[in-house]
């Protein structure tokens, strides 16, 4: 009977898991990956619990003092007409607006981890991005590699034909054979880097979703953007999640001086006792308060006010470092896109073209091994700059969003 049951269980858990393995994702778009790693990514969720944790003193700011009980008794030695026993309840109430300025710097506490939760997921999204087209620029590195591959497989098989009946010398056919190792060697490369790739995207966007033989569904093409870097600078100041957080330390910082100087002020704490002693019952008030003669929170006044200057100076270099950001993001997003242009519209299709005439004159025996190989060289070259200042690119209009702070291509 035990055996039945454990079989059972074994079979339950073996369906969960063939279930959950039919549940996992195979093919993955850039928009998937985007709104999967919002939702699945760890480092994004622990922000998300920090958020949450930080939240949560906006409800012990707002909380009012407990009251306070005492119970006394004495002479309890005596006989019951000579005991004497106390009971006292008191509140504290808070003055200069304590419980307000507290709620101030809670809040202002809030909206600091707001914005961090912010740039970490904008963090999680670049890297999202980032890995998605180098996955993309690694799938188009190996299709160029297969297809060279094929190309001078096809020339060797067409050679050792030639060879076979001493139409060519073996010193050529080795020159050929030698050089499909680079062809090979690229596809490798290539593979690895897909592989890399998709890991490094699996692992941003959600392991335990995305299945481990996945296929990444898009295209790498070039679109041209023109940004006017004023409009940088503005969207920077109303949207970059650093500069945000920083201004909301320095409301901060203002609040925890506000508190400081409210702290200073007695608090007051009415009290009402009742007392029995012996056979008579009476009742009494009072109330107690500090004599702040020595201590005026004078420290933590200027405490709070030393740090709101140094906020105010973190500030002004998170815009200034803001601003270098955007700089070098946006210059290196023109180079590559200089680089994209000239080669897509010039120097890819010269050695594309190149390359065919040679290869069709090199079949019929017109032009020699070494300048077939020459422009054989000169188009995978060519061709692999191209590919990989594409993926530069795309990956530095990405890090200008990121510099930004918000999103710039749809």
């Amino acid at each position: 009977m035990n055996r039945f049951i454990l079989s059972i269980f074994c079979l339950i858990i073996l369906g969960a898991k063939v279930g959950n393995a039919q549940d996992r994702i195979a093919k993955l778009s850039l928009e998937e990956a985007i709104n999967l790693a919002t939702q699945e990514n760890f480092t994004l969720r622990a922000a998300q619990f920090d958020y949450q944790a930080t939240r949560a003193n906006e409800v012990t700011a707002g909380l009012i003092p407990n009251p306070s009980f005492s119970y006394l008794g004495e002479q309890l030695n005596e006989s019951s007409t000579g005991q004497q026993y106390t009971v006292a309840i008191g509140q504290t109430f808070e003055t200069g607006g304590k419980r307000d300025r507290r709620l101030e710097s809670a809040r202002a506490a809030t909206r600091v981890a707001g914005h961090t939760l912010t740039g970490v997921g904008q963090q999680v999204l670049f890297q999202v991005k980032k890995s998605f087209t180098d996955a993309l620029t690694a799938e188009a590195t190996l299709q160029l590699a297969e297809q060279n591959l094929k190309t001078i497989g096809e020339i060797e098989n067409l050679q050792s034909l030639r060879a076979t009946k001493g139409a060519l010398s073996e010193l050529e056919l080795l020159r050929i054979q030698v050089q499909q190792y680079a062809f090979q060697r690229d596809a490798a490369d290539a593979r690895q880097a897909v592989q890399a790739a998709k890991n490094a995207l699996r692992s941003v966007a959600g392991p335990d979703r995305i299945a481990d033989n996945y296929e990444i569904v898009g295209k790498l093409d070039f679109r041209d953007f023109s940004f006017n870097k004023t409009d940088l600078y503005n969207l920077a100041l109303s949207n970059r999640p650093d500069i945000l957080a920083a201004q909301a330390g320095v409301e901060k910082a203002r609040a925890d001086i506000n508190l400081a100087k409210a702290n200073a002020w007695w608090d007051l704490t009415p009290l009402v006792e009742y007392k029995r002693d012996g056979k008579f019952n009476t009742v009494g008030a009072g109330i107690s308060f500090p004599l702040r003669v020595f201590d005026r929170n004078q420290g933590e006044i200027q405490r709070a006010g030393s740090e709101a200057r140094s906020l105010e100076a973190t500030y002004q270099g998170t815009l200034a470092q803001a601003r270098a950001e955007i700089d070098t993001a946006f210059a290196a997003m023109l180079t590559e896109r200089q680089k994209v242009t000239t080669l897509s519209e010039n120097y890819v299709p010269k050695a594309q073209k190149t390359r065919e005439i040679v290869e069709f004159a090199y079949r019929r025996g017109g032009i020699s091994l070494l300048d077939f190989l020459d422009a054989e060289r000169t188009y995978r070259e060519t061709s692999l700059e191209y590919l990989r200042s594409l993926g530069n690119y795309w990956t530095t209009l990405y890090q200008l969003e990121l510099a930004v702070g918000s999103p710039l291509v749809k």
